[in-house]
């Protein structure tokens, strides 16, 4: 039911479309919120609302609320819980509230695979599955798959009869592996498991084979996809010649040439109206084409040899992708194009039975294991939800849902696929003009289409939706961006007014979609926006002949030590970052900078550049594990316990640490067996040489052959840990440089190994397999992660892992990278729309070409990844909340900044859709944006450009132009030597120093100023600060130490019939002096009851009753200061426990700091008579055989002893009680000996 929405308060400091997000209802609302917005505040608001509306309170377990990870989902908890807990504090009596934070631990908010899950294991009988079964790991399900596919072919290839099967194969395979079968096979039932029935999408694929009843290719369903690549082929065309025909009009221009090229454009756009006809007629227009000889100018020197040559180039590239285009796809007839469809639509039937088999063998493989993937859980509880008869009807479980969910709310809803889709129409109402489903997220940043995300279901309700939300639902921009300052907005702005629409982005960016400034900053003339070119050129103008080329100097480490360098400069000019925790300014630090890429692949040179400036740094990078030198070793040795035949493993091992033989041991080893694997050779050299190796190499073999034995006995992680125990492999690598992450790579090995032990596959054998599949397929597990969110390091990590974290400073690295288009090339093409298109194989002609279908596949793939990369640029962009810094190299600045130019003259301010299309780089897309900047002409050097247009913006832009020279040598010091350069050059002897001699100097000649203050503990107890005044004594046992002694545990069980240690004695004793009640004096019975009570209720073992001296104890309570204990047994305290601070400098005479510690101890007894208060210690020592029951002697030494520890006592005491201790007692049980101290004694 619609309700109205409240008016918003002066005081609340919600924006007005961020209030109608928490407030509206009654509807589906779509809140389209851009980067930096608040979405989630206004998230967990909406949800606080929900729960405290005053006419319709709800109770938060009836909201299913939907992120897209389970950090997210965390999060979300986490915020509300605390969102409900500061609405009790105004509330403390609601007992609504009070249920709220006992519900929140049963609220529904999880990830949409959680959900799934909880729906799986209620409705399992449902399902007919296993209650019990287990959820696997990807990596897990790609095992059991590749079983069941193998197991499948191989079924197939051993029917000879399967005809159709074979045929398959001759299509799809080459001579040697049958690898793309499987791998088609996978991709369709990949693509098919996003679909909300994936069964009908493969039989859909086929339809596109059928083409009996077609007659033109502009029939067939994908037709739309190749118009509009057409069509864009034409506009880029008609776009170079009318640049160069206004060209042609400038001063000087070849005006003469006008004739011509008015001309080509009058063939361009009759063939633009031609699109309207069949495909041959199309194709009979374009071959028609006939581009004429350009006019011969007359008087050169009248016109602007620059101007000519730029018409002459726009031209030619008119042509070129008229005649590219023709080649492309008019070559063949629409009638043979229909033809090579129709050949292939038996072989596309046959490989989509073999699909849907495999899926149906996949799925009942798992079952009958008891596992179940991911993809599982969406497809199980989809079923489960929908009604058996109509599928797109909720089932009685799913009405269940309805009934309790009040409204569903979806974070990221624009990375949601079909089937999520389908779960959540199944869960809501079923209209959008009075439904229950609010979803939140931003077009802009659907950046997982290669996860299958459809970004179409977010536009699809954006166009459907209005803002009143009266017909149908309600959308709501949300564009105020509150991280980041006006410089980094007004950038973002500039650059996607020119870039992104519906055409290329697929989202227009107009009014709503722009960013808007809601956060304020203070002002800041450090946080322009600036743009780094890098020129790889050399310069011709040059002196030095031999100076290293770019090719010897990648451009990876030239962007690198650009980076690390600016960084630097960053750091060492203190520039001002605002902390909007402390609302003020502060000096920069190096987690406040992070370096964005689309990929990781120049985080090694990076990493090389800032260890270069001693610069901290950590790259999250998700690859290279396998390639750790210490996780490649321990494979290679797991390899060699599972079969020592594979020389090269073994040589890896051989050369490790691991045995650390060098190249002559090998070589000595391999000449006593030069045609024998090399382990026999090793073996034969172990039994006929004897030399000094022999002993390294027999220890080695029988170390192997014990591991060998272990392996068949126990299991990989326990092989792993023994490996390490006795190689002390984990140790050593812990001393080499990056030894924190070598060990936590090698600890990884050992949890993977753990729950790869857990899985249904076992054994090292099999674990070596599968390490070995994913190191063909390329998949890589990712290093072991050991940095800490806070720690203060530059980070470097991919666009995608940044999204949804912001950084004050954020370098955009690699601009010129270009976009990952291999997939198009690929055989075999897959879209969500139109299945799967591969090349026609000509059985008799034995050619092989693309189909119609596939080139189509092929450009609407171009568009869709064109798309995406744009809004992985707007994700990019968005992170920096002050200051952006995007840098990128160029092949040559003067022919890259000319490219860019040629959109200086585009009037409107959205560019071209062909200039979009045609960029293969951000830096192509960026540089075609700045030219048009009010600043650029006057940054680049450049003299005023007739027709050039200015675009208004507030846009503050630095260009930084740089020479890749200035990066051959570490810095940009004028004192940096050469030497490496010399002797690369000219073969000197140079006086080189490692860059590293210094570092290693000063680490290893490095003094802590405050040795003595380091060897202290913050906390010590009174007896180790007794110990520190100890004068070693020939009666005594205490010897001076630094360190604290070592902490003592309870006996293990099968020790505790050993004699007890004198320290055990003595806490017997107490224990039990503790224990005795005080009211009435103890009898020799009372203790020993005691002592059999303690013993029975475990509070000590037989041994140490048996220590306890009865008599002892009753000398004890006959003595004068038991009978004080007893005459006032309410006042008397036992075992006390204090902590107190005194000054370090207090024990510690070389310590100079006046800091304090804190002093920690135990006060046996403490009696309070009324008018003294008294302070006993029990006291073990030997009397009778260290000083031969000589009282006399043993007193002086114990109260010297013992002096230190007492006065502490006293003084805490004083301290803590505001009163005076006035006696302080030592009682020895050995010889009933009582002593009192005075302090200071």
């Amino acid at each position: 039911m619609k309700k109205e929405i409240p008016m918003k308060p002066d005081s609340v400091t919600w924006t007005e479309d961020q209030w109608k997000a928490i407030h509206a209802s009654g509807q589906n609302i779509l809140v389209a919120a851009a980067a930096g917005s608040g979405k989630t505040a206004v998230l967990v608001n909406r949800v606080i609302e929900k729960i405290i509306d005053p006419e319709n309170p709800i109770d938060v377990d009836e909201l299913l609320i939907v992120t897209f990870t389970n950090a997210s989902a965390a999060e979300m908890k986490a915020r509300i819980g605390r969102a409900i807990e500061n609405a009790l504090l105004a509330n403390e009596s609601s007992g609504h509230l009070k249920r709220q934070i006992a519900l929140l631990n049963y609220a529904s908010i999880s990830t949409l695979h959680s959900f799934c899950l909880d729906v799986i294991k209620r409705y399992y009988y449902l399902a007919d599955i296993d209650p019990e079964f287990r959820l696997i790991d990807p990596i897990e399900s790609a095992m059991v798959r590749d079983e069941v596919m193998d197991k499948l072919l191989e079924e197939h290839y051993g029917q000879a009869e399967d005809i159709a099967f074979f045929e398959l194969v001759d299509t799809f395979t080459g001579d040697r592996s049958d690898d793309d079968i499987s791998r088609v096979v996978g991709e369709l039932y990949d693509f098919s498991r996003a679909h909300p029935d994936p069964e009908k999408w493969l039989e859909a694929i086929v339809t596109n084979y059928d083409v009996a009843n077609i007659s033109d290719v502009v029939d067939l369903s994908f037709y739309p996809v190749i118009e509009k690549q057409l069509l864009m082929t034409l506009r880029q065309a008609e776009h170079f010649l009318r640049h160069a025909i206004l060209l042609c009009g400038e001063t000087a221009g070849p005006e003469p040439y006008i004739v011509t090229l008015n001309n080509d454009l009058d063939q361009v756009m009759f063939i633009i109206e031609a699109l309207n006809n069949g495909w041959n007629e199309l194709g009979d227009t374009w071959k028609a084409v006939k581009f004429q000889r350009i006019a011969t100018l007359k008087n050169k020197d009248m016109y602007d040899e620059v101007l000519v040559d730029q018409v002459k180039k726009l031209r030619d590239q008119a042509k070129k992708v008229i005649t590219d285009a023709q080649n492309e796809w008019f070559q063949r007839s629409g009638t043979n194009y229909l033809l090579d469809l129709g050949k292939m639509k038996p072989t596309i039937e046959t490989l989509i039975a073999l699909s849907k088999e495999f899926s149906v063998r996949f799925y009942e493989e798992k079952v009958a294991r008891g596992m179940l993937d991911f993809n599982d859980l969406e497809h199980l509880a989809l079923r489960i939800l929908s009604d058996p008869e109509h599928k797109n009807k909720p089932s009685s479980a799913a009405l269940g849902y309805l009934a309790k969910f009040k409204e569903v709310l979806i974070d990221e809803y624009q990375d949601t696929n079909m089937v999520q889709e389908s779960i959540l129409s199944l869960v809501t109402a079923d209209t959008e003009a009075d439904g229950n489903l609010f979803m939140v997220g931003d077009v802009k940043q659907s950046i997982y289409r290669f996860r299958l995300a459809e970004p179409g279901l977010f536009l699809a309700k954006y166009k459907r939706y209005t803002e009143d939300g009266h017909e149908t639902g309600m959308k709501i921009d949300l564009s105020q961006n509150f991280r980041s300052r006006s410089e980094v907005l007004d950038t973002t702005n500039f650059i996607f007014n020119q870039l992104m629409d519906t055409e290329v982005g697929e989202i227009e960016y107009d009014s709503q979609a722009e960013l808007v400034l809601g956060a304020n900053f203070p002002e800041s003339d450090t946080s322009d926006t600036e743009l780094v070119l890098i020129d790889m050129e050399q310069d011709d103008k040059s002196d030095e002949a031999d100076d290293l080329s770019p090719e010897q100097l990648q451009k990876r480490q030239v962007e690198a030590r650009y980076i690390a360098r600016r960084i630097d400069l960053l750091i060492q000019e203190k520039t001002p970052i605002f902390d909007k925790a402390l609302k003020q300014y502060r000096a920069i630090e190096y987690r406040d900078i992070v370096i964005l890429s689309r990929a990781l692949t120049s985080a090694p040179e990076m990493e090389e550049a800032m260890k270069e400036l001693d610069i901290p740094f950590y790259a999250n990078n998700n690859s290279g594990y396998f390639e750790a030198t210490e996780v490649a070793v321990m494979i290679s040795l797991l390899k060699i316990i599972d079969n020592p035949y594979q020389d090269i493993p073994l040589a890896s091992v051989l050369r490790s640490p691991l045995i650390g033989l060098n190249e002559d041991a090998m070589a000595r080893i391999r000449a006593v067996g030069k045609n024998m694997p090399y382990f026999e050779a090793l073996e034969k050299y172990a039994i006929t040489q004897s030399d000094g190796l022999v002993e390294q190499v027999q220890s080695f073999l029988k170390q192997l052959s014990n591991w060998r034995e272990l392996s068949m006995r126990e299991n990989l992680a326990d092989l792993i840990s023994q490996i390490f125990q006795e190689t002390h492999f984990y140790d050593f690598m812990g001393g080499l440089p990056g030894g924190k992450q070598r060990q936590a790579n090698l600890r990884a090995l050992l949890d993977r190994a753990n729950q790869y032990e857990k899985t249904a596959f076992r054994g090292l054998f099999r674990f070596i397999r599968f390490v070995e599949k994913l190191e063909v397929k390329g998949q890589d597990l990712g290093t072991a992660k050991t940095l800490g969110e806070k720690e203060d390091v530059v980070r470097m990590m991919t666009i995608h892992a940044s999204k949804g974290l912001e950084f004050p400073v954020v370098f955009l690295s690699g601009l010129d990278r270009k976009f990952n288009m291999r997939d198009i090339y690929n055989k075999y093409l897959f879209d969500k729309d139109f299945g799967f298109a591969t090349r026609y194989n000509d059985p008799v002609k034995r050619i092989v070409y693309p189909t119609i279908m596939q080139q189509a596949i092929k450009y609407k793939k171009v568009a869709e990844m064109t798309a995406e990369e744009m809004r992985v640029l707007y994700v990019a962009l968005t992170r920096a909340e002050e200051k952006l810094i995007l840098v990128g190299t160029v092949p040559s600045l003067e022919k890259a900044t000319a490219e860019w130019e040629r959109s200086m003259h585009q009037a409107e301010w959205i560019l071209p859709a062909s200039v979009r299309y045609q960029a293969k780089t951000y830096l192509q897309w960026i540089g075609s944006v700045f030219v048009r900047h009010p600043s650029y002409l006057a940054q680049m050097g450049v003299t005023q450009v007739s027709g050039a247009v200015k675009l208004p913006t507030n846009m503050s832009l630095v260009i930084a132009k740089h020479q890749y020279e200035e990066f051959l040598t570490v810095n940009n010091d004028d004192k940096e030597d050469s030497g490496w350069l010399d002797i690369v050059k000219y073969g000197k002897d140079a006086e080189t120093e490692s860059p590293y001699y210094r570092q290693i100097q000063n680490r290893l000649g490095f003094e802590y100023g405050f040795k003595e203050e380091a060897e202290i503990r913050s906390k010590q107890s009174v007896t180790e600060v007794k110990r520190q005044f100890s004068v070693t004594d020939s009666f005594s046992d205490t010897r001076f130490t630094r360190n604290a002694q070592p902490v003592s545990f309870e006996r293990p069980k099968f020790m505790q019939e050993q004699k007890l240690t004198a320290t055990e004695r003595g806490t017997a004793m107490h224990t039990v002096m503790q224990a005795l009640s005080l009211d009435e004096k103890p009898t020799s019975r009372t203790v020993a009851l005691l002592l059999e009570d303690l013993v029975t209720r475990e509070i000590m073992n037989e041994n140490q009753a048996a220590s306890i001296q009865i008599d002892e104890i009753i000398a004890f309570f006959d003595s004068e200061l038991g009978e004080i204990m007893i005459q006032n047994a309410t006042r008397t305290s036992r075992e006390i426990p204090f902590s107190y601070k005194i000054p370090a400098n207090r024990l510690y005479q070389k310590v100079e700091t006046d800091e304090q510690i804190i002093v920690q101890g135990m006060i046996d007894v403490m009696v309070d008579t009324g008018d003294e208060l008294i302070i006993i210690d029990y006291k073990t020592d030997q009397i009778t055989g260290k000083f031969e029951n000589d009282w006399l002697r043993a007193e002086p030494v114990l109260k010297k002893r013992y002096q230190v520890q007492m006065d502490m006592y006293k003084e805490a005491v004083e301290k803590i009680s505001s009163r005076q201790v006035d006696h302080v007692y030592l009682y020895f049980f050995d010889g009933d000996h009582i002593c009192e101290l005075t302090e200071g004694e």
